[in-house]
């Protein structure tokens, strides 16, 4: 009985001595030499490459470099990049070519494209962006269905294109390839009462647009399509 006892206060001994080891180990804190044997000391700036932006005349961080297009060997900084691709879309001046390429700093041709900027930009200048060059392939002969639930661009073909170029006070009713509904080619309005007499759509039926441009003297810009009020200067027109 004793040799039992004994051995049994032992082995309460030994779970003590365990339990308290174990509880030792998880409160004490790692020493201060493994933990900065673990940690990895960042770069500093000045140990971080550069590059020379040839835009705002700064050196710029690598990490800070972005090159236009694989047509051109120039890089910029995003801040320039950014500020020029916003300034050509605000002003529909698309496509985008490299930031030198108006000084005849670059002869590589280099444009931009949207999916390689996508990153760098806020959407609406991405989507604009798109917009922008999409009309500019499709060409003057387009419109856009003004239904809000709609706005697909579609290409006109044959007497409908015919409708759409020139400024005609004579409305021009076509469908929206998308949607099916009729608008107006020439304001790009929904076809009502105004047009067509009640939606008949005969030839004699007036475009208030076109009528308020015919009176004021308007022209309509063969490339946008955008309607020019000329007040001074020479007959030349540069579409925007």
């Amino acid at each position: 009985m004793a040799s039992a006892a004994a051995s049994a206060a032992q082995e309460l001994d030994r779970e003590q001595y365990l339990q308290e080891l174990i509880r030792g180990s998880m409160l004490d804190p790692p020493s201060s030499s493994s933990s900065r044997a673990g940690r990895v000391r960042p770069l500093t700036d000045d140990e971080i490459g550069r590059f020379y932006c040839e835009v705002c005349m700064e050196w710029k961080l690598v990490f800070d470099r972005f090159r236009v297009s694989d047509g051109c060997p120039h890089a910029f900084c995003v801040a320039c990049v950014v500020g020029h691709i916003e300034a050509r879309v605000a002003a529909g001046s698309v496509p985008v070519p490299c930031l030198l390429a108006g000084g005849g700093g670059c002869s590589g041709g280099g444009v931009m494209h949207p999916e390689r900027c996508k990153k760098l930009l806020d959407i609406d200048v991405f989507d604009r962006w798109c917009v922008a060059l999409c009309e500019r392939a499709v060409g003057p002969a387009r419109a856009r269905c003004p239904y809000r639930d709609c706005g697909e661009m579609a290409a006109l073909e044959g007497e409908a294109a015919a409708a759409a170029l020139p400024l005609r006070a004579a409305a021009s009713k076509a469908s929206c390839p998308t949607c099916s509904r009729a608008f107006c080619l020439q304001c790009e309005e929904p076809w009502d009462d105004r047009h067509g007499g009640g939606g008949g759509g005969d030839g004699g039926a007036r475009c208030a647009l076109t009528q308020l441009a015919k009176g004021r003297e308007w022209r309509r810009c063969p490339s946008c399509r955008a309607m020019i009020d000329k007040i001074d200067g020479c007959k030349r027109m540069t579409c925007r």
